[in-house]
Order: structure tokens, then C-alpha cells, then sequence
């Protein structure tokens, strides 16, 4: 399970500055955005609710708000003043938004949701927390409902991951920042498992359609939908 002490002191002190510095930590993470607003279904005019889990600044959140005018996101996170960052980044769609703190991998997120959206947050939880999680997604979604993860993920042998680490490396140094600073936080902080594993435990929570959808090197989306 993640070190609450540990994990929110982190996205604390980061809130302010997340947006753009994760721009020079994670490749391609703007075209990210695109490929999951593909992989959400035309929805019809009805409202629809959805989770941001472990929103952050809430990116993904506006997403959805900005892509689907009837839809109500709750935006979950552990960390205060991610929640405060994402409640003024999206001030013009407060009617919509719902703010919720607390921690995913133990506490109640609520159900009822048609879309469960999650990036860069569940490599948090230990691989048992995961596969708990998946199943308490399961149970929040509504029937038909879709769950998608971004995050870092593992190679398939640890000499691909090591190989997926050089290159990620070397993308945050192209791009100015301290890359043994980053990784040493990633070691410290990350629980990443492999796409394979977590594809299974979506399977064993129940999902259908589960699949990974894009991936580049350590980085993945995946998901599935509940019949």
C-alpha cells in the first residue's frame, strides 16, 4: 500500500508547478490525452457521471468536462493542494465538478459512475492494492461503464525495463531536468507491474474488452468496460 506521509508530502509541494513539469518528465504526454478521448464512447445527451481518481491538477477531468457538456466528474485525490490547483484550473466548469480528498487505495470513492478515469496514480498501491482496486472500479461502474488507466507501467523481463529506464532517462535530461533526482523519486515512490499482470487483474475484477490500448515504454493506457 502507499506511504500516505510520503506520496502526498510529494504532490504537496508540486501542485503549483505539475502541470509543466510533467511535460519534460513524460513523453508524449499531450498526444496521451488525445488517444483517451478517442477510446470514450458518443455518448448520448443524458447526464452521466464520472471519477477522475487521483485527479491531480485535473487534466483528465477537463477532458471530460470540456468534452461532454452533460457529463458531472468528481475529481478524487489524496493530496490538497492538487485539489485546490484542479478547483481553479476548473473554475469555468464548477457546476459539473465535484471535489473529493482521500486515499483510493483504502477509503470509499463512491459508485454509480459511468466512466473511471485514473493517470499516472494507481502505481502507487502494491500489486494487491491493484487488483483490489480493479475491483472496487468494477463495482463503482455502472453497467456498460468504462475504465481507463494511464500510467507507468514494467516491461515484459526486467531487461526491458531496464532498457525502457535508460531511454526515459534520457528523455528528461533532452529536456533540462535531473533525471537521477526523477528516478531516485520513482524508486522510492512507484510500484509499477507489468500490463500483462494488470490486464489479468482487470479480467479477474469482471471487466470485458480489456485491452492495452497504447504504450511507450514504461508508459501505458489500458482498460476495460463492465457488461
Amino acid at each position: 500500500m502507499m506511504d500516505l506521509n510520503q506520496v502526498s508530502e510529494h504532490f504537496e509541494k508540486e501542485a503549483p508547478i505539475y502541470d509543466d513539469l510533467i511535460l519534460r518528465l513524460i513523453p508524449f504526454y499531450k498526444e496521451q490525452h488525445n488517444i483517451m478521448l478517442g477510446l470514450l464512447p458518443h455518448w448520448p445527451e443524458q447526464t452521466l457521471s464520472a471519477l477522475d481518481l487521483g485527479c491531480g491538477t485535473g487534466v483528465l477531468s477537463y477532458l471530460l468536462l470540456s468534452n461532454f457538456p452533460n457529463i458531472r466528474v468528481t475529481a478524487y485525490d489524496l493530496a490538497e493542494n492538487m485539489l485546490a490547483t484542479c478547483k481553479t484550473n476548473l473554475v469555468g466548469y464548477s457546476d459539473r465538478l465535484t471535489l473529493k480528498q482521500g486515499n483510493f487505495g483504502t477509503d470509499s470513492f463512491g459508485e454509480g459512475y459511468d466512466v473511471v478515469l485514473s493517470g499516472f496514480a494507481i502505481h502507487h498501491l502494491d500489486n494487491p492494492g491493484k487488483a483490489d482496486l480493479y475491483k472496487r472500479i468494477y463495482r463503482g461502474l455502472n453497467p456498460g461503464g468504462l475504465f481507463l488507466n494511464r500510467d507507468i507501467v514494467l516491461g515484459a523481463t526486467p531487461e526491458i525495463t531496464g532498457q525502457y529506464h535508460r531511454l526515459w532517462r534520457q528523455f528528461i535530461r533532452s529536456n533540462g531536468e535531473d533525471d537521477e533526482k526523477w528516478f531516485q523519486n520513482y524508486l522510492a515512490e512507484d510500484i509499477p507491474a507489468s500490463v500483462r499482470d494488470q490486464l489479468d487483474w482487470l479480467n479477474d475484477a469482471g471487466f470485458v474488452d480489456v485491452g492495452c490500448h497504447w504504450k511507450c515504454l514504461n508508459f501505458a493506457i489500458f482498460g476495460g468496460r463492465k457488461p
